[in-house]
């Protein structure tokens, strides 16, 4: 179609367009002044300084944020400073960061908005600027309520400078630098915004980098300001009860110490270094590489009980007073917050709701300090939303945060086997001993005891002695009875629900060919192939579960091997699908006495955990092999992959109730298979590969069964 007229227009903006962005970008007072701050930084500032009078009385209090940077000329106030998405700051086509003038310090704001912040706090600002070693002063006057009183454009509303000679920054010692005074205040502040804001600004910076040319003095000068006690969180940390450190490179390993120590009882203190890959395995298959650049991560928890607080600190008020208000996992970028990260309101690592769900493993937000430390340069693609609410959603940051969970993880279960000794080194917890053998050792007791009584006659004694060891054969099995299908069901439950997952998919793709089929009305041999392969598939998964769910007697001999071809089988599609190459080796196969379906729930526990870890491999990377042999006169069964292994774990920690490397894991699957193994007179081991032969480089775990059997 012709066109009858065409022509360019313009895009205009009302003068309320600032008001809007000035209400509506910066979250709240503290965002607003932390932007202030930053901008103080970036015009290389060594001191800046944030005043606040009486800012309970809206109508006469004031902010004052001065600093000693660079300031600004006439032309660069007027083209830069009052210009909206200046690219003064911005990055260029190389997407590398700006760096300031003098001190080529790495650029905070980037946006050209958060000048902006000025209106969030007062409708009125007051600029004062000196460009160092020159003889003049400009002083520029925003009056905001003009923009909300005109109907016109932003261009027409004056804004009114004046320069004059220094009378701000005048002296030999104040040779340049910014002052900004915002005062008709847009709301009144009352104690709790008062605290929040000192503890929020005080935290501003990093206690960690090295920042040792920029000072930030914060004072408040109201009757309702309570005196905040000033603390070194450097000082701090050093009580901490568990502390890590660490730096993740651009690969995602990480390279971290753990320090565990206790003041009153130094004998249980422990340090280790390790370095691994921690990488999740779903959100990194394949050996995908993190699109997040380096990061250094720090965490510092504590024992929450008030003996717990004495203990570290000799009175719990220096918890609950100076560290308390302080916790959380704080982001900082070049040594300053990335807000709302870490703020009270603020889960975003979900650590709330991971402690609810598995108490005794995760950390809830109270009980750590955390700081993440990042950097422009090398996490370009970590952005600001333009509103300060944190980084842009991206792929960047979805790699940067399953990264940092996979780390706090790696905490949480270091910490997780020195709580453990703490709790029974303080007598919060009773020993490892299991309720049989407290009854064995009780009933072994009273035997010895009636043996010793003289006055017994050797009938007597014989009819006391059957009557305890029936007692006793009884309470066993019994408590056998009880535990086996527990047991089968528990791990089931664990182990099984991706399987059970495979078996749901195999139907749904088997319904969808089916209906094709109908509506297509017509029959297709290769489809109606399809189709029953699928439900195959699932019927043998399904079956397979059925099977492991059947009653059997308590005592039986089976050949390992049997066990091991069973679990093979239940896992034949989801190793397949995954695209993990597997191979059965016996080498012998001798006879032990137990419960065949247990230790093959036990393998399915093992080779769950294999495929979960091999997911982050390659697939021509992913191997299983699971090895029937001999071992001491006994059998063995060998679980062997090519992840990453178990590292410094041994048997004892990994096999605790809700020890787990996994972010999302449980961690009672190993726990529940050394039970498994134990009620089949056999025990878990950690083998590695000088001490059996062709055993894959990653996780080797084995069951043991000794040569008497159960």
């Amino acid at each position: 179609m012709q066109s009858l007229k065409k022509g360019q227009t313009r895009v205009a903006a009302r003068a309320r367009l600032m008001l809007l962005l000035g209400e509506q970008l910066i979250t709240d007072e503290v965002a607003a002044v932390s932007e202030l701050v930053k901008n103080s930084y970036d015009a290389d500032a060594t001191k800046v300084s944030v005043t606040f009078f009486r800012v309970s009385e809206p109508e006469v209090g004031h902010i004052i944020v001065t600093d000693n940077g660079h300031g600004m000329t006439l032309e660069k106030l007027l083209s830069s400073w009052l210009e909206l998405g200046t690219l003064s700051k911005a990055r260029g086509p190389d997407q590398k960061p700006r760096l300031s003038e003098i001190k080529k310090r790495v650029s905070l704001g980037e946006k050209g908005l958060g000048r902006l912040a000025v209106h969030k706090l007062g409708r009125l600002t007051e600029l004062v600027t000196r460009r160092v070693h020159t003889n003049l002063e400009t002083k520029l006057t925003l009056d905001w309520t003009a923009f909300e009183k005109s109907d016109g454009f932003l261009e027409d509303v004056p804004v009114e400078w004046e320069q004059t000679e220094p009378h701000v920054f005048a002296g030999p010692e104040l040779t340049g630098g910014t002052q900004i005074k915002i005062s008709k205040l847009q709301r009144r502040w009352n104690r709790e915004t008062i605290v929040r804001a000192q503890r929020s600004l005080l935290a501003m910076r990093s206690p960690f980098a090295e920042l040792s040319d920029f000072d930030v003095a914060i004072s408040f000068e109201d009757a309702l300001a309570p005196e905040v006690p000033f603390y070194d969180m450097s000082e701090l940390i050093k009580k901490a009860t568990y502390a890590f450190t660490g730096e993740v490179d651009a690969t995602g390993r990480i390279r971290y110490q753990y320090q565990f120590k206790r003041p009153d009882l130094q004998e249980l203190a422990r340090e280790t270094r390790q370095t691994k890959d921690i990488r999740e395995s779903q959100h990194f298959s394949d050996d995908r590489i993190p699109v997040c650049g380096p990061f250094r991560v720090r965490f510092y928890s504590w024992d929450l009980s008030p003996q717990d607080k004495r203990a570290v600190f000799g009175d719990t008020a220096v918890y609950d007073e100076m560290i308390e208000p302080n916790t959380g996992v704080k982001v900082f970028r070049d040594g300053f917050r990335v807000l709302p990260y870490g703020n009270p309101d603020n889960d975003w690592l979900s650590m709330d709701l991971g402690r609810v769900r598995q108490f005794e493993q995760r950390l809830s937000r109270n009980q750590v300090i955390g700081a993440i430390e990042i950097s422009s340069q090398t996490n370009p693609q970590l952005l600001d939303k333009t509103d300060r609410e944190g980084l842009i959603d991206n792929d960047a940051f979805r790699d940067f945060r399953s990264l940092i969970k996979s780390v706090l993880t790696e905490f949480e279960a270091d910490r997780l086997a020195d709580r453990r000794k703490l709790k029974e080194a303080t007598g919060r917890i009773r020993d490892e001993t299991s309720d049989r053998t407290v009854f064995t050792r009780n009933m072994a007791l009273l035997s010895s005891t009636i043996t010793e009584q003289a006055k017994l006659d050797p009938e007597t004694r014989r009819q006391y002695g059957k009557l305890i060891a029936e007692a006793r054969q009884a309470f066993d099995s019994v408590l056998t009875e009880r535990e086996q299908p527990l047991l089968v069901a528990a791990s089931i439950g664990l182990t099984y629900m991706m399987p059970t997952h495979e078996a749901r998919r195999d139907i749904h793709e088997a319904i969808k060919v089916l209906r094709k089929m109908r509506d297509s009305k017509g029959l297709s041999l290769e489809q109606t192939d399809s189709a029953i392969a699928l439900l195959k598939q699932a019927d043998s998964t399904v079956g397979g579960i059925g099977r492991l769910m059947q009653r059997t007697g308590e005592d039986e001999s089976f050949e390992p091997d049997k066990a091991a071809k069973a679990a093979l089988e239940l896992m034949r599609y989801r190793l397949q699908r995954n695209d993990i190459t597997w191979q059965l080796d016996v080498r012998s196969s001798k006879r032990v006495t137990g419960s065949d379906r247990l230790v093959t729930v036990l393998l399915l526990n093992f080779l769950d955990n294999s495929i979960y870890w091999l997911l982050r491999k390659r697939p021509e990377e992913r191997q299983i092999k699971v090895i029937v042999d001999s071992s001491d006169g006994g059998s063995i069964l060998i679980v062997s992959d090519s992840g990453q292994g178990f590292g410094d774990d041994d048997i004892e920690t990994v096999t605790l109730p809700f020890f787990t490397r996994k972010p999302n894991g449980m961690g009672l699957g190993l726990y529940i298979a050394d039970r498994i193994a134990k009620m089949s007179g056999a025990h878990l081991k950690l083998v590695s590969q000088n001490e059996v032969s062709g055993l894959l480089s990653g996780a080797n775990i084995a069951v043991v069964f000794s040569k008497a059997g159960k």
